[in-house]
Order: structure tokens, then sequence, then C-alpha cells
């Protein structure tokens, strides 16, 4: 799959960008599919500051399209991603402001489940603003050691996958529990 992506944002250098945008958000609307290989081909097509910049657009257009997926077909879209019952507690036990920090750190903790927190998140009642501020704030660590560090494993070698799975695993750990005692 990453040849395929490298090779027709290759043939097409002028719309790259935005065909990487729009490809980035695929994944996120579609659940089971994973977005890291299209981070790899961002990272190796433009470099870690385009790519991440490129990756969040893209990421945040999948989370907003998931968002009103939930928002205007409701349980009958999500039940299949989200248990609702627990979902709908959540709903009712917590002010606006604790699901906001729940969500940034629920962003952080679960990336690898970051289409199925959109969709939960568009059942709620918590505005757009606030889903779209909280998942950037969330997804933007994650993103940025994706990114920095896969530029460095790509030019530099295996020393800097190191780093690059030492960095994830110490801001999992630390910006999790940080933003989970914080909110409950």
């Amino acid at each position: 799959m990453e040849a395929l992506l490298s090779s027709l944002l290759a043939a097409h250098p002028v719309l790259a960008p935005v065909l990487f945008i729009v490809l980035r958000a695929v994944p996120v609307v579609i659940a089971p599919l994973p977005g890291v290989a299209f981070d790899f081909v961002g990272v190796a097509a433009f470099g870690w500051k385009l790519g991440l910049v490129l990756a969040l657009l893209g990421g945040h257009l999948g989370a907003t399209i998931a968002f009103f997926i939930a928002r205007y077909f409701r349980e009958s879209a999500v039940k299949h991603f989200v248990p609702l019952q627990k979902l709908h507690e959540f709903e009712g036990k917590y002010s606006e402001r604790q699901k906001f920090w729940t969500l940034v750190a629920v962003r952080f903790i679960t990336s690898p489940f970051f289409d199925y927190v959109s969709y939960a998140a568009g059942l709620t009642k918590m505005s757009y603003t606030a889903f779209i501020a909280s998942t950037f704030l969330g997804v933007l660590p994650f993103s940025f050691v994706i990114y920095y560090f896969g530029e460095m494993i790509f030019n530099n070698g295996l020393l800097y996958a190191a780093f690059f799975f030492i960095g994830i695993g110490i801001l999992s750990v630390l910006f999790s529990k940080l933003l989970l005692k914080k909110v409950l």
C-alpha cells in the first residue's frame, strides 16, 4: 500500500499535498484501515514539517466527516463502533469542560482508535469547535513524534527508531496520566 501511495503522489507532484490530505482522511472515516502507513508515506514524500501539517489536516478532515456522520445518522451508524450505553452514561456524568479534556486524553491515549472516538464524539452534545480543538490538542504530540522521529529514521537508521518508540512510550504515559488525573 505504501508503494502505491508513494507512486501516486510522485506521479502528481502539484496535486500531491491535496491528494495526501484526502487520502489521509480515508482511514479515519473507514474505521478498520490503519493510518500509520499513510504517515510513513507522508514523512517520505514531504518531510516531517510539511508532512505533519498535511497529515493533521487530513486527519482532522476525516475526524470531521466521522463526527458529522454520527451527528446525522446517530446511533444506527455508530452502534457498530461504540458501546452506546457507556457513551450515554459519560454524556450525562461530565461537564462540557471535563468532556473536552477527556477527549484530549482519549485522543492521546487511543491514537490507533482515532476514528472510533470521532464517531463517539459525534453522538455527544459537544460542540464541533470543542471537538476539533480537543482533537488537535490530543493528536498533535503523538503526530509530532511520528513525523519528527520518522524522518530521522528514514535519514539516519535504526538508532533513531529506538528513540522514536521510547518517545512515544514516554509521551503516552506522562501525558495520559496528567490529563486523566486532571479530568477525573
